[in-house]
């Protein structure tokens, strides 16, 4: 592999890791962990989310020196397993093991792609997301038990369709946001409001079930016309985020794809790591 392409991998594992870090410092979040609280989580802290992300980022580098050996995908598919595994022994959760899968299939369909150009991109991501479940062995995970339960896609239908709620969704309201208002935190606090809109979230179905996810679709639409009407969003978040503690109700989901989404944004240089 030539320099330029293993370099364009590598800013893109950055950018990943970055997006995380700024998912996580995104605040206020309903039923999540950021700088105020732990949300919906008590076995969760500000500090063991930066040492997950820590040990995604070398996950991520660990990605990317495979890709780089051209070693086959089921290598890279151990890499992810080994770090999912190590993230619960050592943080006791699985924090972020959407994260590592969502991150790491676009980096590796990155590198298939030889390209970032968005179409190439996605058809690449939407052939190996089919390779990887014709082959993959259902896992009874509480995603699982939900997309099994509910009759609901899921990460599953987001990875095949290659992430619509990433390229259709997010994006657009974040650039369009921007570009009226010029407010990288309002633009934010769009995107997350589009993703709770859009988003089958099976940790949202896992702990309030339909009426959960409902619930949080509402709350998305509602938050996007306060964004809209110009209103005091951050308000209604911090309201939220009490009303989601009391409920157990979380969108872990919706946090992961805003990680790729801070992500891809960073690495387009749309935005930069420290907003």
């Amino acid at each position: 592999m030539n320099s330029s392409r293993r370099s364009e991998l590598e800013r893109l594992a950055a950018a990943l890791a970055a997006g995380a870090m700024l998912e996580l410092r995104l605040t206020p979040k309903p039923g999540l962990v950021d700088l105020l609280d732990n949300g919906s989580h008590p076995d969760l802290s500000l500090p063991i989310m930066e040492r997950s992300i820590g040990m995604v980022a070398v996950y991520l580098e660990e990605i990317v020196a495979s890709l780089c050996a051209e070693e086959p995908f089921a290598r890279q598919q151990e890499i992810a397993l080994q770090t999912e595994h190590r993230l619960d022994a050592q943080l006791g959760t699985n924090t972020h093991k959407g994260y590592i899968f969502l991150s790491g299939m676009l980096l590796i369909a990155r590198h298939h792609a030889g390209t970032s150009d968005e179409g190439a991109l996605r058809k690449s991501l939407s052939a190996i997301s089919r390779a990887f479940f014709d082959a993959a062995q259902k896992r009874d995970t509480h995603g699982e038990q939900a997309r099994r339960q509910f009759h609901t896609g899921g990460i599953v239908r987001e990875a095949l369709d290659a992430y619509p709620s990433l390229f259709e969704d997010a994006l657009p309201v974040f650039r369009q946001v921007m570009k009226q208002r010029a407010c990288v935190s309002t633009a934010s606090f769009a995107m997350m409001a589009r993703l709770m809109q859009t988003i089958d979230d099976t940790t949202t179905l896992h702990r309030g079930g339909m009426e959960g996810l409902e619930r949080v679709r509402r709350d998305g639409r509602a938050l996007e016309r306060i964004i809209a009407e110009d209103g005091d969003c951050v308000a209604f978040l911090e309201q939220l985020n009490q009303d989601y503690k009391d409920l157990k109700l979380t969108i872990g989901g919706v946090a992961d794809m805003l990680g790729v989404a801070f992500a891809w944004l960073i690495f387009g240089s749309e935005m930069t790591p420290d907003e």
